[in-house]
């Protein structure tokens, strides 16, 4: 998912509702400019022993990436007392964790990833994480390097009962730029990018019908009932293909999609699942009776033209000329749902040969979906 306002800033705070694509897109962002600058590129969550290795030895040769989850982590977690002993004296000095210690290292470049930053309960974590952000110093010895970003997210009190607000001085030593949600076709892009056909489309059909479902916080909200984000939608698009291939019973499609949507959007996608229509039927009549799409109703329009739009190209050219003029004369937006149901590269060989068929409205597809 794309969200236009991120970029790779040092101390800026991104804050917005969740499961929007936050976290992903400042990993996308992070391999990037890792890629820009010519390094490699290594998230600290996953290395081995070897590897950790090697960056110490080589920190020139790599971009290092850590996402630090800002309620998860205490003062007293940020370095160990270790004894030294020399001539003269003995003292105590203190050692960072392993993770931290890399972002410490001369010639590195990276980015620390604070998530979550508004949901720390506690004073001394954020006098903790005031110190890191500021100053990029925490405890006695840890010093960033200058080449390792900060960089921040967060959710706003509409969106998080337990988030707090951020101590002024850090607001104004910080960039905060607010956030939204990628688009219903920015989205169907990354679904498609990420899952291939391992997705049920049919949750973008309903998405392009009933915009407003796309993120919405609960309503009459009992503190255990789920809500629509991006996230949900696309854990909910995964799930039901996966469902629907291994033949799942209906009683536990609807407790799943109601576990990722809630009662309010759950019940509206439902009703589109359980609409009783015969798709071939349908798809039979408009060929010859296009007038008839009109009398269907909103969820059996959508049913028909996801179905149509997963038809080949050649099977709807030719064969439904008729259903197409219908539309361009009629319902052209139910026509502009239509393509943008199909692939680019079906959408777009089918404007080519169907121009002479849709040429009253081809500058309005043209805008719209190529």
């Amino acid at each position: 998912m794309r969200t236009p306002a991120i970029r790779l800033i040092d101390r800026v705070i991104y804050v917005g509702p969740p499961g929007i694509g936050k976290t992903e897109i400042v990993l996308q962002k992070a391999k990037e400019e890792a890629t820009k600058l010519g390094k490699t590129f290594v998230d600290l969550r996953e290395i081995d022993e070897k590897t950790f290795e090697e960056i110490t030895n080589n920190p020139e040769k790599y971009y290092i990436y850590y996402r630090l989850v800002a309620p998860h982590v205490y003062p007293e977690e940020l370095s160990y007392p270790t004894k030294k002993d020399n001539h003269k004296c003995s003292y105590v000095d203190y050692i960072p964790p392993r993770m931290l210690s890399l972002m410490t290292l001369k010639n590195i470049h990276g980015i620390l990833f604070i998530d979550e930053l508004t949901n720390v309960q506690r004073d001394d974590q954020m006098s903790m994480f005031y110190s890191i952000i500021q100053e990029k110093e925490a405890s006695w010895t840890i010093k960033l390097s200058k080449n390792i970003k900060i960089v921040m997210a967060s959710n706003d009190a509409e969106w998080s009962e337990i988030a707090r607000a951020l101590p002024k001085p850090l607001r104004n030593r910080c960039k905060i730029y607010r956030v939204t949600a990628p688009s219903i076709d920015e989205w169907r892009e990354y679904m498609d990018k990420t899952y291939n056909n391992a997705w049920e489309k049919l949750t973008y059909a309903y998405l392009k019908a009933y915009p407003l479902d796309f993120i919405k916080p609960p309503q009459n909200d009992d503190g255990f009932t789920n809500f629509p984000t991006p996230r949900s939608w696309t854990s909910l698009a995964v799930m039901l293909y996966e469902l629907k291939a291994q033949n799942a019973d209906e009683e536990f499609i609807e407790e799943t999609v109601i576990a990722h949507l809630g009662n309010e959007v759950g019940t509206k996608f439902l009703a589109l699942l359980k609409t009783n229509i015969n798709i071939e039927q349908a798809l039979q009549t408009i060929r010859t009776k296009p007038e008839a799409f009109d009398t269907f109703n909103l969820n059996e329009k959508i049913l028909v033209l996801n179905a149509f739009a997963q038809l080949k190209t050649e099977e709807i050219t030719e064969p439904y000329q008729l259903f197409l003029k219908h539309l361009v004369h009629n319902s052209r937006e139910f026509l502009i749902l239509a393509f943008v149901l199909m692939p680019k590269e079906k959408r777009v060989e089918i404007i080519r040969k169907t121009a002479q068929i849709l040429k009253e409205a081809v500058k309005i597809l043209a805008e719209y979906v190529a």
